[in-house]
């Protein structure tokens, strides 16, 4: 059971506990797909968001996406997901020599008890050992997709970012990680202390009702291809949180050590998070102050 809630969790993370927003200055609506010319560059590449919880099939309604990538020479990835570095990502999200009942008070572990029972059906004896965000984003993946059966199982395959892998590994073409799954989770799971975690866990279950309608807001919006909206909702969601800069700005920025780079060789197709192409610090904006062009595009 662990190691499946991990994988599902892995998957969640990028897009649902941090999202940001900007201002567009082109024609084509604020979106999820852009493409990046200029700077001396001959070929063109493509930034796309993801959202890690709807699969391939999709993309069969986005066929200007899935042209890009066909045409691109290389594909850009957060993480190349292997099964073998499960083990070691499963223990990231484990508490080491305490117990997650020791991080609350009684009255606490009394509410998370109960929401657990109701929510996933094992209490939180069966939680002892899992970090206070792991429980949290199990508790928000599983209302997710409980709220949104219908709609997710109308794309059905794989999730898209394994799926733009798979094929490119099927098309021979070149495929550049910015991160290693380790690093992830890390960053998920450490870069905050197991106290700070419960705090947010605590904050997290006092605002459920509220938490879980924006998360059902976020994914229709996602369908609408609207990063202001997605902006708005990220505001909303931020605002009793801890500091995210760790999770948003500080990641675009390493990227942003490599993707120029990557740009000069060939053309390139970056599918990342959506959270991670918006806001000041997001890359689009990045790119422009570098000088680059980017310019949304019509998904379809």
């Amino acid at each position: 059971m662990k190691n499946n809630i991990i994988k599902k969790i892995f998957c969640f993370l990028l897009f649902v506990t941090i999202i940001h927003g900007y201002n567009i200055q082109a024609q084509e609506k604020a979106g999820v797909f852009y493409s990046v010319t200029g700077k001396g560059n001959t070929d063109t590449s493509w930034l796309f968001g993801t959202y890690h919880l709807i699969n391939d099939s999709y993309l069969n309604e986005t066929p200007a996406v899935l042209n890009a990538f066909k045409q691109s020479k290389r594909l850009v990835v957060e993480v190349i997901i292997d099964s073998s570095d499960m083990a070691t990502a499963n223990t990231k999200a484990q508490l080491q020599n305490k117990k997650l009942t020791q991080l609350l008070d009684q009255g606490m572990a009394d509410s998370l008890d109960a929401e657990l029972k109701a929510t996933v059906g094992q209490g939180i004896e069966q939680f002892q050992t899992f970090k206070p965000m792991a429980v949290m984003l199990s508790l928000s993946l599983i209302n997710l997709m409980r709220d949104n059966q219908s709609i997710l199982q109308k794309y059905p395959g794989t999730p898209m970012d394994a799926s733009f892998v798979a094929k490119s590994k099927l098309n021979k073409q070149e495929i550049t990680a910015l991160e290693t799954m380790n690093q992830q989770m890390d960053l998920l799971f450490n870069a905050i202390s197991d106290e700070d975690q419960a705090k947010m866990l605590k904050v997290f279950l006092q605002n459920k009702e509220q938490n879980r309608k924006l998360g059902n807001e976020l994914l229709r919006i996602y369908f609408e291809n609207d990063i202001s909206a997605i902006y708005k909702i990220y505001l909303e969601s931020i605002k009793d949180s801890h500091d995210m800069d760790f999770l948003i700005k500080q990641r675009n920025d390493n990227w942003m050590q490599s993707l120029p780079a990557l740009f000069r060789q060939q053309s390139n197709f970056v599918a990342v998070g959506a959270l991670h192409l918006a806001g000041p610090d997001g890359l689009v904006e990045q790119f422009r102050k570098m000088g680059y062009k980017v310019t949304p595009q019509n998904i379809r």
